[in-house]
C-alpha cells in the first residue's frame, strides 16, 4: 500500500476542506442512506468522546482518472426520494489535486449536513408527493439542545445529548412557547463562532456571550455543552485519516473492498457497477433492475440474474476483457455497451427462454456463467443475415442447433465446468465460438478437443458416469442429467422429475410388513436403500398430466393405462417385469441401459486428467451456485 497516516485535523477543516472540493466522492461510493437518528448518535458519540474510527482519503493526481472517473461533491440538502443523488463535479487534467473519501462517506456526509445542510424527510400521515414538496418534506437543520441532558431512563438510544432535525416551523414555535424549557442551538452556529486559540478564551469571549444573550448564563449544564461543542468542532483533531496515494485505480478498489468489508458485502462487481452507472447516458441503475425483473418474472425464464452476470454478459458481447477490471469500464466501453444495449438486452432474453425451454430451471442452473457462451454464440452467429438469437426460440428452425447447445450445457453443467473464477474459460469458450462461427451447428465438437487434457476437460471416463448413475432425486444434476439422456423430450412441455415406482412403496413401515421381504435380510436392505429407489435408475421425466396422473400408482398399474403414452421401451426396459417385486431387476437393467445412453450422449476418455495440463486452468474448483 503507498500512503501513511497523515496528521489528524478538526470537523471544521474537513468541512471547509468539503466546501472547497478538495474532498470529494468516488463513483464507487453508493448513495448516502444513513437515517437522521443514526447523525444524531454520530454528534452525541463526538460529543461524549467515543472514537468515531479513522478515514481513508484517496490523493487524486494523475490527470487519466481526472480525465476517466466521474467525481461527485457532497450532498448538504438531503431530502428523501427526491434528493438523495450526489452532484457531479466535472473533473479533468486541469482541476486541482484532491482527496477522495475510500472510507468514511457516509460519516462526512453526515457531519457535512449536520453543520452546514438540511435533512428532508416526510411528514407523518402524510402520502409520499409526485415532486419535491417542502410542505411534505420540510427542510430541517440539527439542533442541540443547551437547556438540560437527555433523561437516561426514556431514551432507549442511550444518547446523553439531545439532537434532532427541526423544521423552521418547530423552531419558531418553540421560540414563541412561553412553557418551552428547551433551548435549541442550530449547529450551523458553531462554524459562524469567532476563532480563539484557548479554552479559557472560548469560555469567556464565545460562550459566556451567547449564554448571557439567551438567559442561560446560570446554566451549568449549558455552558459545559457549549463549551464542548465549540472544542470537538472547531480544536480537537478528531478526523484521523490514511492518506492513500498509490494512483493504480484497481489497487485503490481493493483497498476499498477491504476497508468496507464490515457493512453490506461489497465486491469488485459492485464498485463497477457505480462506474458504469456513472458513464451511462440516462439511468443505467433502472434499465439493468427492470431486465432483472422481467427475467425473473416471467414464465418463459424465472431466473435470477443478478447485475453483475448482466455486466459479464455485456463484456464477453463487446469484445472486452471480460475480467472486472476498472479498465473495461472507461467512458469509451459504456458506451459501447450502451450502443449494443438493446441487441443485448433480447439476446439475454432469448438465450435464457431457450435454457428454459430445454429443460433446465432456476433449480437446477447450477452454474449462471454456462449461458454466457449461449448468449455470444446467439449473439454472433448469422442466419439469413440477422443474429441466430432472433429465430433460435422458433421452433420450426434450427433443431440441430438447439441440439447441440442443449448437449454442450448439459454437459458442462453435469461436470461442474464453471465452477470457481470462470473468467479465463469464458475467454477461451470466446476465441472457440469465434473460430466456428461459420459452421453448421453450435461447434461442441471443437470446444470439446479445446478442453481436452484440462481440469475443464468435458469428456467423461467409465468412473465418473459410474457416478452418474447414483444422482439422487433432489440433486440440482438430476434434471440436467435426464434432458441429456432423454432429449426428445417436447420442448413446449414442463417436466417434472418423478419416481417410477412410486417412493410412498419404498415406506420403511410397509417394506417392513412385506411377507418375503422379512425372510431376506440382503433383499429387505436392497428395498430400503435409497440409493436404489431414490436414484437416477428409478426417476424420469414427466409432463405436467404425467405427473398428475402418476400419483402413487404403482408402476405396471399406470404404464397399462391406456391415456398414459409412454412404454417400457421409452424407459428402456424393454420385456422387463415391472411389478414391485421384480423392482431389483429393473433396478439393474435400467441403471445399466441409462449408462450405455449417457455413454452415447457423451464424450469419452480413457483417463480423466488428475491435475490440468495448462497451468491457465490451474485454479480451485468451488460449485458455482451464482455467477
Amino acid at each position: 500500500m503507498a500512503g501513511k497516516y497523515e496528521k489528524a485535523i478538526t470537523i471544521k477543516d474537513a468541512i471547509a476542506a468539503i466546501n472547497d472540493r478538495d474532498y470529494l466522492l468516488p463513483a464507487i461510493q453508493r448513495k448516502f442512506v444513513w437515517s437522521s437518528h443514526q447523525i444524531c448518535v454520530l454528534f452525541d458519540s463526538i460529543m461524549r468522546g467515543y472514537p468515531i474510527n479513522s478515514f481513508m482519503m484517496w490523493e487524486v493526481k494523475e490527470d487519466n482518472l481526472k480525465n476517466d472517473y466521474k467525481f461527485y461533491a457532497f450532498l448538504n440538502s438531503y431530502c428523501q426520494r427526491f434528493n438523495e443523488e450526489n452532484p457531479v463535479v466535472k473533473t479533468s487534467a486541469s482541476f486541482k489535486n484532491f482527496k477522495a473519501i475510500i472510507d468514511g462517506q457516509q460519516r462526512l456526509t453526515s457531519l457535512y449536513i449536520g453543520l452546514c445542510g438540511t435533512y428532508a424527510y416526510k411528514q407523518p400521515r402524510k402520502h409520499w408527493p409526485s415532486s419535491q414538496d417542502k410542505n411534505v418534506l420540510p427542510p430541517r437543520k440539527l439542533y442541540l439542545d443547551l437547556s438540560q441532558a437527555i433523561d437516561p431512563e426514556g431514551d432507549e438510544s442511550l444518547m446523553k445529548y439531545d439532537f434532532r432535525f427541526l423544521t423552521d416551523e418547530q423552531y419558531n414555535k418553540s421560540i414563541a412557547s412561553q412553557d418551552s424549557k428547551r433551548h435549541w442551538f442550530c449547529l450551523h452556529e458553531v462554524l459562524k463562532f469567532p476563532a480563539k486559540s484557548s479554552s479559557t478564551e472560548v469560555l469567556l469571549q464565545v460562550v459566556q456571550p451567547y449564554l448571557m444573550e439567551h438567559g442561560l448564563i446560570g446554566n451549568v449544564f449549558a455552558c459545559e455543552t457549549l463549551l464542548k461543542l465549540y472544542e470537538v468542532i472547531r480544536t480537537q483533531d478528531l478526523i484521523h485519516y490514511f492518506n492513500e496515494t498509490e494512483q493504480e485505480i484497481d489497487h485503490v478498489l481493493d483497498v476499498f473492498i477491504r476497508t468496507n468489508s464490515g457493512g453490506t458485502k461489497l465486491d469488485f462487481s459492485d464498485l463497477l457497477m457505480s462506474i458504469a452507472i456513472a458513464h451511462w447516458d440516462g439511468d443505467f441503475r433502472e434499465e439493468l433492475d427492470e431486465l432483472t425483473k422481467q427475467i425473473h418474472q416471467d414464465n418463459e425464464m424465472g431466473f435470477y440474474m443478478e447485475r453483475d452476470w448482466i455486466l459479464k454478459v455485456c463484456l464477453m458481447l463487446t469484445g472486452s476483457d471480460v475480467r472486472f477490471k476498472v479498465k473495461n469500464f472507461h467512458s469509451e466501453q459504456v458506451a459501447e455497451i450502451q450502443q449494443q444495449w438493446d441487441a443485448i438486452k433480447a439476446c439475454i432474453v432469448e438465450s435464457l427462454k431457450l435454457v428454459r425451454r430445454l429443460g433446465i430451471n432456476s433449480q437446477s442452473l447450477t452454474s449462471k456463467n454456462a449461458v454466457i457462451p449461449i448468449c455470444f454464440y446467439l449473439y454472433n452467429k448469422q442466419v439469413s443475415e440477422a443474429p441466430l438469437y432472433k429465430s433460435i426460440n422458433n421452433l420450426a428452425k434450427h433443431s440441430g442447433q438447439r441440439a447441440k447447445i442443449s448437449q454442450w450445457l448439459y454437459m458442462v453443467l453435469l461436470k461442474g465446468v464453471f465452477g470457481g473464477q470462470a473468467d479465463t474459460i469464458l475467454s477461451a469458450m470466446r476465441t472457440v465460438l469465434e473460430k466456428n462461427l461459420g459452421g453448421d451447428a453450435f461447434p461442441l465438437e471443437a470446444i470439446v478437443d479445446r478442453f481436452r487434457g484440462t481440469n475443464k476437460d468435458l469428456r467423461f471416463d467409465e468412473e465418473y458416469l459410474d457416478s452418474m448413475m447414483n444422482i439422487q432425486y433432489g440433486d440440482v444434476r438430476c434434471r440436467a442429467l435426464l434432458h441429456l439422456l432423454f432429449p426428445e423430450m417436447n420442448p413446449t412441455e414442463v417436466f417434472h422429475i418423478d419416481h417410477l415406482h412410486p417412493k410412498s412403496a419404498f415406506d420403511k413401515k410397509k417394506l417392513k410388513q412385506d411377507d418375503r421381504l422379512k425372510q431376506d435380510d440382503q433383499l429387505m436392505s436392497f428395498y430400503l436403500s435409497d440409493r436404489h429407489w431414490n436414484s437416477v435408475a428409478n426417476l424420469h421425466l414427466l409432463n405436467h398430466s404425467q405427473n398428475i396422473s402418476k400419483n402413487d400408482q404403482p408402476l405396471a398399474d399406470w404404464l397399462a393405462r391406456p391415456d398414459i403414452h409412454l412404454s417400457a421401451e421409452t424407459l428402456l426396459v424393454a420385456g422387463v417385469d415391472m411389478s414391485f417385486e421384480a423392482f431389483p431387476q429393473f433396478y439393474e437393467i435400467r441403471r445399466k441401459a441409462l449408462k450405455d445412453r449417457l455413454r452415447e450422449r457423451v464424450y469419452l476418455s480413457q483417463v480423466m486428467p488428475v491435475e490440468s495440463a495448462e497451468e491457465e486452468f490451474d485454479e480451485e474448483v468451488v460449485e458455482d451456485s451464482t455467477v
